[in-house]
């Protein structure tokens, strides 16, 4: 990871000390730690010197700040609406230890891993307030925290957070699979077997928003074990994995979702499908991080005027003339032409479809026949984004 020059780093100092709160005597002893690696359990010390802010590129953010404050009698880094990461750390494979707490009015926070930057990390993160869905794992690519798209238990888990005092938190890496150890719970509770991120290292980090929350006490322990890196999900049966192409990404207000885009200047860039089929467009583009449009139960609701939208495309060739039916899961909403002619349209934005639902992506929520005439057909979506997780699965009947 670069060295921030002397100027650069003096500007973050500052940044970070900005605040209301009462600043934690650690804050004065600023660059008398190492910034080396140590063979055995090693702990990351809460200087402003020592870690780099990131400010929350969702629009609309309420708070925009990271400080080191004293919280339940403790040393700690507050993170409101954005990202901090720590210097002098790399963690592959270990043991990484540290100490949450919630903010009464702070709505999600997050202890990362393998960050390679603001833009590149795994992340576990805290929904303290909703005891519906505790804790969630998800990668984070562009700065998009693509939650929406790991549903099910794999991925989150509801155990009881307490509100009002330090709950330790234990995650280890070992390859692909992370575990996490919650507070007194003895066993995991989840485990992820295929690390979007591979098994590449990197710092530790913390991630807020919407008030976020605390963290102290961080360590870190390397494992200089190998491990397999063979991934357990492969492409489920049915989908559609080959020849997908990705279009720039465009505002809704410049590219219609449901109007073909015949003549329109675009750029394609091939991408690969992942786990079950899944082609994260989050990897490869930005994340507009806007709040979708809100239901309406007497008009039909448009695309949020700052959404995003990404046309993809690729090819089913059909044995004769024949109509399938394919299921198709997405984040956020969705148009699907067959040969240049709209089929189908469907949102699934979070609270969309009913008031608590947190619009997951689901592969078998959705389904569309398709006319297939014999040899090569084109198959287009525009898949509009406004936050949370921007992708799609295709998957045809036999």
């Amino acid at each position: 990871m670069r060295r921030l020059t002397g100027a650069l780093q003096a500007c973050l100092i500052g940044l970070l000390a900005i605040g209301g709160e009462r600043p934690c005597a650690a804050q004065a002893a600023q660059g008398t730690e190492p910034t080396g690696l140590a063979a055995e359990d090693s702990a990351v010390p809460l200087l402003p010197a020592r870690w780099i802010w990131q400010q929350s590129r969702l629009r609309r953010a309420k708070h925009d700040s990271a400080r080191f404050v004293t919280h339940l009698g403790r040393p700690s880094l507050r993170v409101t609406d954005g990202f901090s990461y720590a210097t002098g750390v790399a963690l592959r494979n270990g043991t990484l230890e540290a100490d949450v707490a919630a903010d009464s009015q702070g709505a999600f926070f997050g202890l990362a891993f393998h960050v390679a930057s603001p833009d590149a990390y795994e992340v576990i993160f805290f929904r303290p307030h909703n005891p519906d869905a505790t804790v969630q794992y998800a990668p984070s690519f562009l700065q998009m925290n693509a939650w929406q798209l790991f549903p099910g238990p794999e991925y989150n888990a509801a155990p009881d957070f307490p509100q009002d005092r330090w709950v330790h938190l234990r995650v280890v890496i070992k390859g692909l699979v992370a575990s996490l150890y919650f507070d007194t719970v003895s066993a995991p509770v989840i485990e992820v077997h295929d690390l979007p991120l591979g098994s590449d290292s990197g710092t530790i980090g913390f991630w807020g928003r919407g008030g976020g929350g605390y963290i102290s006490n961080i360590h870190y322990r390397p494992d200089s074990a190998t491990y397999q890196l063979t991934r357990v999900h492969t492409f489920a049966k049915g989908a559609i994995t080959e020849g997908w192409s990705l279009s720039q990404a465009l505002p809704v207000a410049d590219a219609t979702p449901d109007v073909y885009p015949s003549g329109r200047a675009l750029h394609w860039d091939p991408v690969h499908a992942e786990r079950e089929g899944l082609v994260l467009i989050g990897r490869y583009r930005q994340d507009p991080n806007v709040e979708p449009e809100h239901p309406a139960p007497d008009r039909a609701v448009g695309w949020s005027p700052e959404s995003q939208v990404v046309f993809a495309r690729t090819t089913v060739v059909a044995d004769r003339d024949e109509v399938r039916r394919m299921w198709i899961g997405y984040s956020d909403d969705v148009v699907v032409y067959l040969n240049g002619h709209p089929l189908y349209e469907g949102r699934n934005s979070m609270g969309f479809r009913d008031p608590h639902d947190l619009g997951y992506i689901y592969p078998f929520a959705d389904a569309v026949f398709l006319p297939l005439k014999k040899g090569k057909n084109e198959l287009l979506l525009a898949v509009t984004e406004s936050t949370a997780g921007w992708g799609f699965t295709c998957r045809l009947d036999p």
